[in-house]
């Protein structure tokens, strides 16, 4: 009986545990979902409720935003610009746990066609699609999780095509 008793605990602990992790899994891919629909919209209004006041975030290009503010401007003007019209498309995201209160997210993302600098075909200046690949670090703040910091890289297919580690 007492073996019964330690096996029924831990069958309900396992249990509890596996569904935290799932209602968490679940409350990051609604928040990227919320995200990848901004990038579509081209408005960042929702960007306060996914991502944190002090949020970091390092662009396709190497610039280095800090704060919410400035993610969020520099996002719309981007948006506004070189991105206007381009759709996004979620392609995968996988999420690990590093504690009850942290995860890394790894985002896989379609990116459309697209003229930078500023959203006009000048002839030589088209960026072909291609898929990104963003880490983001996500923080639970008072039982929600935001964005505490993200990074965004293009992913170039022939270096891809070409990983040397798959062999």
């Amino acid at each position: 009986m007492k073996n019964f008793k330690v096996i029924f605990s831990f069958i309900l602990l396992m249990t509890s545990v596996l569904g935290f992790s799932q209602t968490d899994e679940k409350s990051i891919q609604a928040q990227v979902t919320q995200m990848v629909s901004d990038w579509n919209t081209h408005e960042f209004k929702n960007m306060d409720s996914y991502m944190t006041d002090d949020v970091e975030w390092v662009n396709i290009v190497g610039m280095w935003w800090k704060g919410r503010a400035e993610v969020k401007a520099a996002h719309q003007g981007n948006f506004g610009a070189f991105f206007k019209g381009v759709p996004f498309k979620q392609k995968s995201l996988k999420t690990r746990f590093l504690t009850k209160d942290v995860a890394v997210a790894t985002l896989v993302s379609s990116v459309g066609e697209f003229f930078p600098p500023d959203g006009i075909d000048h002839g030589n200046n088209k960026m072909p699609a291609s898929d990104d690949i963003l880490t983001l670090v996500f923080v639970k703040q008072n039982g929600k999780w935001l964005i505490a910091s993200g990074q965004n890289t293009v992913v170039d297919a022939r270096a891809a095509n070409n990983n040397s580690a798959k062999k």
